[in-house]
């Protein structure tokens, strides 16, 4: 492994594997990137995570953090938290839907947080110009409880799955790093867990990995997730307040289904195969996801889940130890705004009601549910969306952890550029926001020389 580089960019997922790409477009620069799990060109990847179904992704060995856990809300216990691990990350493991968000989702990060350039006229062009190779779904390609789905809610805005041309999964690792592999001055090096970023009084010389390993550098970009983004930098000292602080994510509802004996074999193997926008309070503050497998050794296992989208409660990343193999503390405090409550029972309602319509009758039956506050509180469980833990801002204010050109304020040569550094959630799936992200932060790069 080399030990200086112009660039060491911290993760390989969503944003690290599209922000190393970009820097190293520009032969000059030497870009280092480090991912904790596994490292695989395109042709290497294991079958399980190149197919469609993100449930086989999420089982292959190695391709989540297996002792992850986090809280949805008080009345939870921790349960395991499936954040993508290896090249690609959470690209290549999440469910492949590809939502930009709502344009007020961006005016809100640039009106109410000092996000400057972050407005929808901002960053619409960005998301035009993503090279994501995706077409729509055709209906027949659906499994019968996407298909009931749509029956049931025809008035609904169906945000149609996407797929890629040849039914593969296309990860960042794909679409990005694939094509930059071959640079002389790119190097991805995986199962190279980052303890720490190295300081200088207040600016960033490079890293510091598990094994004690000391990699130089003129830039750090810390790409590790909302979760391990804000570990890293207080295991560094990193002296914001709002570090670690603002967790959001989608709290859902899930309904189980169980699929009639006659209609099983008839089912499609795609794990997603359908989801509804709907309005509640504000315009697609609601989503409706129809999932026609989600275990193959259970194939008479279906699951409808309703989410908030728009969302207001607010929770936490701590350490648990200064140890970087040692997960941290994740506290969702999902619910914790009575708004989040009024909308989750909205959501859970509309899944209800799909659930026992006519054309979902036909094809399943639900199992056992509680719309009761306190069964949605004990039931609610995440999109695995988490954002806000290093969020933007402007310099002043405490809770903010970078500023608008993703440098951690206060330090020099230090950046963080993935769904951490969202204001909050957008009512989007968020793998498409944070690519967004990278891109712009690339761009920066080159501007500023």
């Amino acid at each position: 492994m080399v030990r200086r580089a112009d660039v060491v960019v911290v993760g390989a997922g969503s944003a690290g594997a599209a922000l190393a790409a970009r820097l190293s477009e520009r032969p000059t620069r030497t870009v280092l990137l480090l991912e904790a799990g596994p490292d695989h060109d395109s042709a290497g990847t294991p079958a399980a995570v190149s197919g469609p179904s993100f449930v086989a992704a999420m089982a292959e060995p190695g391709r989540i953090w297996p002792r992850l856990m986090a809280s949805r809300t008080a009345e939870q216990g921790q349960r395991l938290y499936a954040r993508g691990r290896g090249v690609g990350g959470s690209s290549a493991v999440n469910a492949m839907v590809a939502l930009a968000g709502e344009p007020g989702d961006y005016d809100e990060w640039e009106r109410d947080f000092g996000c400057a350039g972050w407005g929808w006229a901002s960053v619409a062009p960005w998301f035009a110009r993503l090279p994501i190779p995706l077409r729509p779904a055709m209906p027949h390609e659906m499994g019968v409880v996407a298909q009931a789905m749509l029956s049931a809610e025809p008035t609904a805005e169906h945000a149609n799955l996407t797929r890629t041309a040849d039914g593969r999964r296309a990860s960042v690792n794909d679409v990005y790093l694939e094509p930059a592999r071959a640079r002389a001055n790119l190097q991805v090096r995986g199962d190279a867990l980052v303890d720490r970023v190295l300081l200088d009084g207040r600016r960033a010389v490079g890293v510091a990995l598990a094994d004690g390993t000391e990699i130089d550098a003129t830039t750090v970009v810390v790409c590790g997730g909302a979760i391990h983004s804000p570990a890293i930098l207080l295991r560094s000292g990193i002296d914001r307040a709002g570090v670690g602080r603002g967790l959001q994510d989608h709290p859902s509802f899930p309904l189980a289904l169980r699929l009639h004996e006659e209609v099983v074999d008839a089912q499609s193997r795609v794990a997603v195969s359908a989801l509804l926008r709907a309005t509640h309070l504000e315009h697609h503050d609601l989503q409706l996801l129809a999932m026609d497998v989600l275990d193959p050794s259970l194939p008479s296992l279906a699951l409808l889940m309703g989410a908030v989208m728009r969302v207001h409660s607010r929770g936490s990343v701590r350490l648990a130890a200064a140890d970087p193999t040692v997960d941290p503390i994740v506290e969702f405090a999902m619910l914790s705004d009575e708004r989040d409550l009024v909308a989750l029972r909205a959501a859970a309602t509309l899944t209800e009601r799909v659930a026992l319509s006519s054309a979902m009758r036909a094809v399943a039956a639900p199992e056992a549910y509680d719309l009761s506050d306190q069964g949605l509180r004990s039931a609610v469980g995440d999109y695995v969306h988490a954002v806000g833990t290093c969020r933007m801002g402007v310099a002043d204010d405490p809770h903010a952890v970078v500023d608008a050109r993703c440098r951690v304020v206060g330090y020099d040569g230090l950046l963080v550029c993935d769904a951490s550094v969202m204001p909050t959630v957008p009512r989007a799936n968020t793998h498409l926001p944070t690519v967004m992200i990278a891109e712009r932060v690339a761009a920066m790069f080159d501007a500023a020389g």
